[in-house]
This record gives structure tokens, sequence and C-alpha cells, in this order.
């Protein structure tokens, strides 16, 4: 037992000195490429994505493995990564994964804006034995993370907080998951719910990201755009 928690005290003393990601906000940053060379300077980090403003951005090619050299407060940082998108302006860049390991962020997984259904087809209770959901309505996602859902539709018993279901989400791409409802409120004759989510097909996790991704960089794009167009 000492040795559990000598191994949380040291892990908690590690988090403790990891950075802020956002340390590296309106930073001057080099962006190396296989033909180019430029500076430009880090607007945008959330998630998985850097975004960096610089005027070159076309020169890059989408899924170029690239170098960014951050000069932030917190001294110099060279970070890989890959060119995702790249829009007027500014390249969206994917961050690696053992990024975690030198800094940290408050929101683990961001959540975009999204159309979408949900469909719930089971109650789970508390010894895991699930009860079938037949004729069950629609319900309308309004946004999503990899680990996180809201949506809205008629109330219903089992949409009480705390409640385990398990749903079909359809945004696009389809699949299973179980859900834990944190938060729900009633808003005229509809019902409102934020809820934990756990994709139950490993596999559909890549193409979840890949989707939330995409999001991100629209709505990054069109709040350049937005910018642009009131100078």
């Amino acid at each position: 037992m000492k040795q559990t928690g000598e191994n949380r005290a040291a892990l908690s003393d590690l988090e403790r000195d990891l950075l802020p990601l956002n340390v590296l906000l309106h930073c001057r940053t080099v962006v190396e490429g296989k033909n180019f060379v430029t500076t430009g300077v880090m607007t945008h980090v959330e998630g998985e994505l850097f975004e960096v403003e610089l005027p070159e951005f076309e020169q890059f090619e989408l899924g170029e493995t690239v170098k960014l050299t951050v000069y932030s407060p917190a001294g110099i940082q060279t970070i890989p990564s890959i060119v995702f998108a790249k829009y007027e302006g500014a390249i969206a860049l994917l961050q690696p994964p053992e990024l975690q390991k030198r800094f940290k962020e408050r929101r683990e997984h961001p959540r975009v804006e999204i159309e979408g259904s949900a469909l719930i087809v089971g109650v789970l209770s508390d010894s895991g034995e699930e009860r079938e959901i037949k004729d069950a309505a629609s319900l309308n996602i309004h946004d999503i993370s990899v680990a996180g859902i809201s949506f809205s539709g008629p109330d219903a018993p089992h949409f009480a907080t705390r409640s385990r279901l398990r749903a079909t989400i359809e945004i696009g791409i389809t699949f299973e998951c179980e859900l834990e409802i944190v938060r729900r409120e009633r808003q005229e004759d509809r019902m409102h719910c934020g809820a934990k989510m756990h994709v139950l097909e490993p596999e559909m996790l890549r193409p979840l990201r890949a989707l939330i991704l995409r999001h991100q960089v629209q709505k990054n794009a069109d709040v350049r755009r937005s910018l642009g167009k009131k100078r």
C-alpha cells in the first residue's frame, strides 16, 4: 500500500511539473517542412490540433511531416507534427501523442457542434444487466467529443441523472456506445441531456476523432474567414 501511495504522489508531482499547453499560444513558431522553412505564430492549441498562422501556408502539403520550433516563455519547444489541413493564412497540425508527457490541457476532449441522431436501445442496471427499449424516439445530437455528448428529445424515465444507457449514434458515421447521464433539464416540451460516452467498438474511435478534427478545422477556418471580412 505504501508503494502505491508513493507512486501516486510521484505522479502528482509529475503533473504539477507539466507545462500548461496554452503556454505555446501566441508564440513565434518556426515550421520546417521537407522543402520549406518559415516563421509564423501559434494561434490555437486544443484537443489534438495546433494552428499556426503564417502567410506561406500554401507551401506545405497535406500529410507532410514537419518540425515545429516554438519560442515560448517556458523555453524553446521542439515538436514533430503532421499537416492536417490548410486554409487562408494558416495551417492546422496534429499534436503528437508524446506531447502529453510534456504538457497538460484543462479540457482533454474538446467538443464540436454537430448534427446527428441518437437512438436509445437499452437501459443498463447497476449489475450490468440490460433492459431493451423498444420504439424509442430518435434524439437530436447537438455536440460531441470522443468521451461526451449532448442531445435533446422527448422525455422518458430512463433519462434520469446517472442512468446508464446503450445507444446507437449516427453523425455521418454510425457506432454503438454506452452513455451515463450527468445533467438534464427541461425546456418547454423537450428534454436536454449531457452524458459521458464510452464507444463500444475501439476501431470506431479513429473515424470519430477524424470527424471531430475536421469540424474543429472547419470552425477555425470559418472564424478566420469571418474576421477577414470584418477587416
